[in-house]
């Protein structure tokens, strides 16, 4: 699966196309040719406008492609790991690749470390307490007795 990174100004737009195996093998022009008639068609207001400046990138792999049988995949924003969470419009949400599947995942996430925070605090005593016992435990040296040989 491929994406395609876009960005074209008109009124400054960027696009991302996906999935974007059929325009991998297309040569940019012809790409940004294809983006600007498709916005010039979406935004009547754009009327008039004229692509002034473009840069095409083109990524493999690097996004979610939604198909049939494949939602179980998504990881959830509370992962199986100890205090790990995640947040990306890839995990679990209404919104596949978009900005407000992205947001929705974090503020997904963010209710589940809120919903840890006695944890998080017990976690962070416990994190605090080894590095003071660390320190306690460290040989002192001093500037006489190192050498960078």
């Amino acid at each position: 699966m491929y994406s395609v990174l876009l960005t074209i100004t008109i009124l400054s737009f960027r696009c991302v196309l996906t999935p974007g195996d059929p325009y991998m093998p297309l040569p940019n022009d012809e790409i940004i040719r294809r983006v600007a008639k498709q916005v010039l068609a979406l935004f009547p207001s754009s009327q008039g406008l004229e692509v002034i400046w473009s840069s095409v990138v083109k990524i493999g792999q690097s996004l979610y492609r939604e198909g049939p049988g494949k939602d179980p995949f998504r990881p959830d924003q509370k992962t199986p790991v100890k205090n790990f969470f995640l947040a990306g419009s890839y995990t679990k949400q209404d919104y596949i690749d978009s900005m407000e599947g992205a947001t929705l995942s974090g503020r997904q996430a963010s209710a589940y470390i809120c919903n840890a925070g006695e944890e998080l605090v017990a976690l962070r005593k416990q994190l605090a307490a080894f590095e003071s016992q660390e320190q306690m435990e460290a040989p002192t040296t001093t500037n006489d007795e190192l050498s960078l040989v």
